[in-house]
């Protein structure tokens, strides 16, 4: 078994790397975000590979160098607790099948990943599993199939019948487990377009007056600025949690 470590905090990490290392084995990969390679590196550890921004490129070119074997994945971001890992061990078992993390998503949440998901599926026919990518386990199989396609699709949805799954009710360890994704400037532009939407609607109905066709041209104007502004967004979201 091996563990690709992604390094994208460097607290605590002399401890969460013992944590590690006590369970998982010394068969270990660190994978660095880049402007913490330096510090991460001053502490005594080799990078095995470093990323900025494309993450999942990385850990497939990375594997793709190396023998097919079964794969943990953990980002230092998230504090493990004897209690989940416990139960991460528990779930991987005979190593037959997967280890999926899920968060607990709040009732706005739920609604928004239902929404993002009909985005997911139209473009890639299958939903993404909503599950945290920051601690996985991925059979030796499962791993062969990931190298020849892309091991980004690690997050896409699996039957049953392939993977087990640690449902998180703890908000706060659900917290670190969600990915955060960063300010979006299509947002800004979508409100800017919904601005000059509002001022070309006043400057109409006070030079030209109240007129059903227009009304209803600047209603479908309002909903296609939505609709762009949203697909913008769940691309966004989608990028961040498959490749970034």
């Amino acid at each position: 078994m091996k563990v690709l470590y992604v390094v994208d905090s460097i607290t605590e990490i002399n401890a969460k790397i013992n944590k590690i290392t006590s369970r998982f084995g010394q068969n270990i990969a660190f994978i660095v975000y880049a402007p913490l390679a330096t510090l991460f590196e001053s502490y005594g550890y080799k990078s095995n590979a470093v990323y900025y921004n494309q993450l999942a490129n990385v850990l497939h070119k990375y594997l793709s160098i190396c023998n097919v074997q079964d794969i943990v994945i953990y980002y230092s971001s998230l504090t493990l607790s004897d209690d989940l890992l416990n139960n991460f061990m528990n779930k991987i078992g005979d190593k037959q099948k997967a280890v999926n993390i899920i968060p607990n998503y709040n009732a706005f949440e739920k609604f928004d990943n239902n929404i993002y998901n009909l985005y997911v599926k139209s473009i890639f026919k299958i939903p993404d599993s909503l599950c945290s990518p920051k601690l996985q386990f991925l059979p030796e199989l499962f791993v062969k199939e990931l190298i020849e396609s892309h091991f980004a699709n690690k997050l896409f949805q699996l039957s049953d019948n392939y993977v087990r799954n640690i449902y998180i009710e703890d908000k706060q360890l659900s917290k670190q487990l969600k990915v955060k994704q960063k300010f979006n400037i299509n947002n800004l532009i979508s409100i800017i377009i919904a601005l000059c939407i509002t001022i070309g609607l006043i400057l109409t109905l006070k030079f030209i007056g109240i007129n059903f066709a227009i009304v209803i041209i600047f209603i479908f104007l309002y909903i296609l600025d939505i609709v762009i502004s949203c697909i913008l967004n769940y691309k966004q979201r989608f990028d961040y949690r498959f490749l970034k």
